[in-house]
């Protein structure tokens, strides 16, 4: 009966947490891929995760799985998706409290960069 409940607890575990591929006698581990610095002043998570071997070499996630390059792929859009809305909510915020201080919202649009038919939008 306890070889039995060792066999089930061994084939559950490597459902719940998969082995890499093999490399150099050994798996892989799961490991974050290198990030791109597109925008230089702000931190961005590295967006793709890679299988990585103890000597140096490494192999995409999705070359055994493209499922998982699919899931990465959505959630890291997720991520963006919900960071656009917090930037765009800090800019309705900012340019608020600019123009009830004082400033001209088309003088301000323009020195920012905002297209003049966004005004009336982030002043709501």
């Amino acid at each position: 009966m306890a070889e039995n409940t060792v066999d089930i607890v061994e084939i559950v575990t490597e459902q719940v947490i998969p082995q890499g591929p093999v490399h150099c006698g050994s798996h892989m581990a799961i490991s974050a891929g290198p990030s791109y610095d597109a925008m230089q002043w702000v931190a961005v998570e590295p967006i793709w995760p890679e299988w990585a071997c103890g000597c140096g070499f490494r192999m995409d996630i999705d070359a055994l799985d493209p499922v998982s390059g699919v899931w990465i792929a959505a959630l890291r859009r997720q991520s963006l998706q919900h960071e656009l809305e917090i930037a765009q909510n800090t800019l309705e915020l900012a340019f608020k409290k600019a123009v009830d201080a004082g400033v001209d919202p088309r003088a301000l649009a323009e020195v920012t960069g905002v297209p003049g038919t966004e005004i009336d939008s982030l002043l709501q």
